[in-house]
């Protein structure tokens, strides 16, 4: 399953936003990712540039007949990726003077834009087929002019009415919602509504009247009634009683954002849920309620991950994606939910094992290698926590170094109960130089990112923040370690160690704990040289290092083997249930399918999110 728009930071582009309002610069808004990016809704050929006329006279009607002088209406198709001020200031640029536009109206997905001159229209018609904001803007004249009033809300480059003529508030609304729907009407994007220039020229202020939401939700039932996706972000709301009819109005929405509002009680939910509705969102499987109060306060407290999800559950048991992340539903939709019962102890433990065969600590090629690597990282730690400086004698001259964040969620059992785990965390330090390849799509920031040569790697090192690593509590570290062979000079090849290792660390100063990866490429200490003299059995020749939230060290330590699954033919209704959907999420065969969850004392919710860490581990035949 996918999520919503998007975890970056920045506002995200795309149809149905930014055509009555301005974009906000800052801020964190994601709608849903599983709309995937807006497809160009005006294909086939178009001219580019001055020099386009014949390709542009398919999508532009020149002609002259009808035309007595004074302004001109053009219609624009294709804009919809950018805002309508952005609009204006590109066609400025472009046409080498101001178009001065006269007013602004709107039908659908097309701007009619009124010009003083036929000057300055034909001018517009040479830019047909050029591109602006991902898309391909289309020019046409209009002669006659289409008129606007009772059917749609006009106004000037200010902000006014530019007919002369009051659109009704209900034809207005109507034109606020063809501006922020997708062109499949399956997805309507709420947010930010206060900042709407349509909401503006109605004299509306959606957070002190809540029948504009109502209004809203009225009109887009008529006209869209199959929405599946709505959000509210960024709305200032504190109570969700302006929308408790969303269940009456759209029974089938499936994804829902409330981000970024003052939601500051769960209770606020109830009223659209089966506690305080008689028309629940019974289909809802996504849902953000990232940025409000209620949801920051939960996750502070001890154990915050599981007490959140759950108090989401109670409300919306068929939630199986919340703020981006994936968690387990009590209830598909149009089922009713599970009710939650007391695991035996037996069931407790069961479920705190691992899965599904003994789990070794750390994995080593061979005795030489483990010493080696045990004495070259107690020797690392040591300098790194207590003089970085030193560093310098154990990275080779071409060393190379980068560092990735990883900002997910930790949501793996231990880590819900775990306060640590779930305390906000200041990341910032370390994603200004993150190479994070997933988030960082730039060639020159990825370049930049890489740190190549011993001085370079020293300096990066040294502002990052001072750090503990607790080396003498051995289990909260893993270790493998291995040797390769990798071409060298005039193709002779050598040996190189790598060891991977994992843990985590306290910053010293904030007193925050942080889990890492860090996996290093080593080649021998050749004698004489400095590693060799401060007693280190190597050099470093490629370091990379990942930080993530606590998600702790239970995953690696030791465990038995567990028992032969049941047999399926024993297993009650509800078990059964529980292995077709666990079976479908991970493509496990039955008999694996079935050691996982009794691996897990029947906890669906924990075999499900503890999966992704065992993988690796089964062997081919596990999967179906």
């Amino acid at each position: 399953m996918s999520h919503f728009y998007g975890q970056s930071g920045g506002r995200s582009r795309g149809r149905g936003r930014g055509r009555g309002h301005e974009q906000s610069g800052g801020g964190h808004n994601p709608m849903f990712s599983r709309l995937g990016s807006e497809s160009d809704a005006y294909g086939g050929p178009a001219g580019t540039g001055a020099g386009a006329a014949g390709s542009g006279a398919a999508f532009a009607d020149t002609s002259m007949v009808g035309y007595t002088g004074g302004p001109v209406q053009v219609s624009i198709k294709g804009w919809g990726g950018g805002t309508e001020s952005s609009l204006i200031r590109f066609l400025d640029n472009k046409a080498g003077r101001p178009v001065n536009i006269k007013s602004v109206n709107y039908r659908g997905d097309i701007m009619y834009v009124l010009v003083p001159s036929m000057d300055i229209a034909q001018e517009l018609l040479k830019l047909s087929g050029i591109r602006f904001a991902g898309g391909k803007l289309i020019f046409q004249l209009k002669i006659p002019q289409v008129r606007f009033g009772a059917d749609s809300a006009g106004r000037d480059a200010q902000g006014s009415s530019g007919t002369g003529e009051s659109a009704s508030i209900k034809d207005r609304l109507i034109n606020l919602l063809q501006t922020r729907a997708d062109m499949q009407g399956s997805s309507l994007d709420l947010s930010l509504l206060a900042q709407d220039n349509i909401i503006k020229s109605i004299g509306a202020d959606p957070l002190r009247d809540g029948k504009v939401f109502k209004a809203i939700l009225v009109i887009a039932a008529q006209i869209y009634p199959n929405l599946v996706t709505i959000s509210f972000a960024d709305n200032g709301l504190r109570s969700l009683k302006p929308i408790v009819d969303l269940g009456a109005h759209f029974p089938g929405l499936r994804n829902l954002s409330l981000m970024n509002n003052m939601i500051s009680d769960f209770r606020e939910l109830d009223c659209l849920s089966a506690a305080g509705s008689t028309t629940p969102l019974s289909q809802l499987t996504e849902l953000i309620l990232l940025g409000n109060p209620a949801r920051e306060a939960e996750l502070a407290k001890p154990n915050g991950g599981a007490s959140y999800v759950d108090k989401v559950h109670q409300r919306f048991p068929t939630v199986s994606m919340l703020d981006s992340e994936q968690v387990v539903p009590r209830a598909q939709p149009g089922q009713p939910a599970e009710v939650p019962s007391e695991r035996s102890p037996a069931a407790a433990a069961a479920a705190a094992k691992q899965l599904p065969f003994s789990t070794e600590q750390s994995f080593v090629e061979n005795q030489g290698i483990g010493d080696m690597a045990n004495a070259f990282l107690a020797g690392f730690f040591g300098l790194y926590d207590g003089n970085r400086g030193g560093l310098a004698d154990i990275y080779d001259s071409t060393a190379q170094f980068s560092l990735m964040v990883d900002t997910s969620h930790p949501t793996n059992a231990f880590a819900q109960t775990k306060a640590q785990s779930q305390k906000h965390v200041d990341l910032s330090v370390y994603i200004r130089i993150s190479r994070n390849l997933a988030r960082v799509k730039s060639h020159a920031k990825r370049t930049s990112a890489l740190i190549v040569g011993r001085d370079a790697v020293i300096q990066t090192i040294a502002h990052l923040p001072a750090t503990q690593h607790p080396v003498q509590d051995a289990q909260r570290f893993s270790f493998d370690a291995w040797q390769v062979e990798v071409p060298g000079a005039h193709g002779v090849p050598h040996t190189v160690a790598i060891v991977v290792i994992h843990g985590e660390f306290v910053e010293v100063q904030s007193q925050n704990v942080i889990s890492f990866d860090r996996v290093f490429a080593l080649a021998p200490a050749q004698p004489g040289s400095a590693a060799a003299a401060i007693g280190s059995p190597c050099v470093i020749v490629n370091d990379q290092l990942t930080l993530r939230r606590y998600n702790g060290f239970h995953s690696w330590l030791s465990m038995p083997a567990d028992p032969p699954a049941a047999s399926s033919g024993a297993l009650a209704p509800e078990q059964q249930e529980m292995a077709r959907a666990l079976q479908e999420q991970t493509g496990l065969n039955v008999e694996w399918t079935l050691k996982c969850l009794e691996n897990y004392g029947w906890n669906y919710q924990l075999a499900l999110s503890e999966f992704p860490q065992i993988r690796g581990t089964l062997p081919p035949g596990a999967f179906q």
